[in-house]
């Protein structure tokens, strides 16, 4: 099932659940415009001659996904009422976006697309076992969204929204308020610094977490201000665990071993991802190389390649070459990033996915070693478990030539195209050194691909077999 939004319950109970079924019935009673809405959703005509607890507990059945109350009841009380992983996928646009995406997607279960079946059967339990998508509503098409956002519930997930865009509107006020004092930061004024309160060194500590500032100034490896102002800063500050996980997606190398001796904690999970997902997912090496000493969370095949341990990738497998159970605890999904990647189709629990997964992401930061042990152990030089990008996709915007050689030496096609951009390895070059000057690497992974003889099997040069 998804993860849960980061600001919903993370153990909601049974009586949670009758709570809000009871909530419902009021307001239907009372003439509540949103109740009566979501009955009628689900109960059309049937509500109107009465309307019962009963009533109101299929109807919050229905939201979830599921065929009646007691199937829900027991997933609750089964395995529905361990703790989910937290998300936060909102990006601050409306919920007509959101409202579109449902649109198309129940057009493509329409349609019959294999990959809106698999989602419809991993997100509505009452279609668990559907072999054709023709019995879906748009109600089931909401969920989907909702789910993969998130949030148990499409009624959720519109209210989170408007939360969303309310909240991203204050944080950004409270950005333009202080431009003052973050040149104040860039200039080391100490005095200064030293007289704000806790909250407003909050929020210049998760401002210093992006590349920008200040509009024109840019901000990179390096911490890029003076130390002692941001000292000041880390002194006064309430959460360094935010400006830690924000920092590891910008590749703020230098603010992030700050922000480690502060006292941030490499292991925190918030808006649904930790630091070292954060810096791997955006193919941040250095950055997870150093919040790896620290402990790799989570700790799963997939972050254990990333991270270059052949000991512990090699760990993840029995004496009998059998993949391990916990090996898959958790599994890598970029919508986790919150950066408007959409989420990945529902990952099965095929050990070769599983095993592809982890060769991709090795792939990405360069883990010579673990690519050449899991191409030794027959994995394709091809796969695509997720987005349909093979290695080389991943490999090439960290420019990490010895395992492009060594993937184009076993048979890798750069004609194959991923399935978000629908790119080859060229394009994929030409997309990631666009906004750079040419260098001699570039020039030299432009002669390799171009001289490398390209296989135009079945799938090469169009999208892959996933949709995303």
């Amino acid at each position: 099932m998804s993860a849960r939004h980061f600001e919903l319950p993370p153990r909601p109970n049974l009586e949670y659940h009758r709570k809000r079924a009871k909530h419902l019935r009021h307001a239907y009673s009372a003439g509540d415009p949103v109740a009566v809405a979501r009955v009628a959703d689900v109960l059309g005509d049937r509500a109107a001659g009465r309307f019962l607890l009963s009533d109101a507990q299929f109807v919050v059945a229905q939201e979830h996904g599921f065929r009646t109350w007691a199937e829900f009841r027991a997933h609750v009380e089964g395995r529905g009422a361990a703790e989910e992983r937290p998300v936060s996928r909102l990006v601050g646009v409306g919920p007509g976006i959101y409202a579109s995406m449902a649109d198309a997607l129940l057009a493509e279960l329409r349609r019959g697309d294999p990959g809106a079946l698999r989602r419809l059967r991993a997100y509505v339990p009452r279609h668990a076992t559907a072999t054709s998508a023709a019995a879906a509503e748009p109600r089931d098409a909401r969920l989907i969204i909702a789910r993969e956002l998130g949030f148990p519930t499409w009624r959720e997930l519109v209210s989170f929204t408007e939360r969303s865009r309310r909240d991203l509107g204050e944080r950004r006020k409270k950005r333009r308020r202080l431009r003052r004092e973050a040149g104040a930061l860039l200039a080391g004024d100490t005095g200064r610094l030293a007289v704000l309160t806790y909250e407003q060194a909050d929020v210049l500590l998760h401002m210093l977490a992006g590349p920008e500032l200040i509009p024109g100034i840019r901000l990179g490896k390096e911490l890029g201000v003076p130390r002692a102002g941001v000292e000041v800063l880390l002194g006064k500050a309430s959460d360094l665990d935010l400006p830690l996980i924000r920092a590891a997606r910008f590749d703020r190398l230098g603010y992030v071993r700050l922000l480690l001796d502060a006292g941030a904690d490499p292991g925190v999970r918030a808006w649904g991802i930790t630091p070292l997902e954060n810096a791997l997912y955006h193919g941040n090496t250095e950055v997870a190389d150093l919040l790896a000493r620290y402990g790799i969370v989570p700790a799963a095949l997939w972050t254990y390649a990333a991270c270059g341990r052949l000991d512990l990738v090699r760990g993840c497998f029995d004496a009998d070459g059998r993949l391990r159970p916990d090996a898959a605890a958790a599994r890598p999904d970029l919508a986790d990033t919150g950066s408007g990647f959409p989420s990945r189709l529902p990952p099965a629990d095929d050990p070769e996915e599983i095993v592809g997964e982890a060769f991709v992401h090795a792939c990405q930061h360069g883990r010579i070693e673990v690519v050449r042990w899991f191409l030794d152990r027959g994995v394709h030089p091809d796969v695509a478990p997720y987005l349909g990008r093979t290695g080389l996709h991943w490999a090439i915007p960290g420019g990490h030539l010895q395992v492009i050689r060594l993937l184009l030496a076993h048979g890798a096609d750069p004609a194959r195209r991923d399935a978000l951009l629908h790119a080859d390895a060229e394009t994929w070059l030409h997309l990631t050194t666009a906004l750079h000057p040419p260098s001699p690497q570039t020039h030299h992974l432009h002669t390799l691909l171009r001289s490398h003889p390209v296989t135009r099997g079945p799938g090469a040069g169009s999208p892959g077999t996933l949709r995303r």
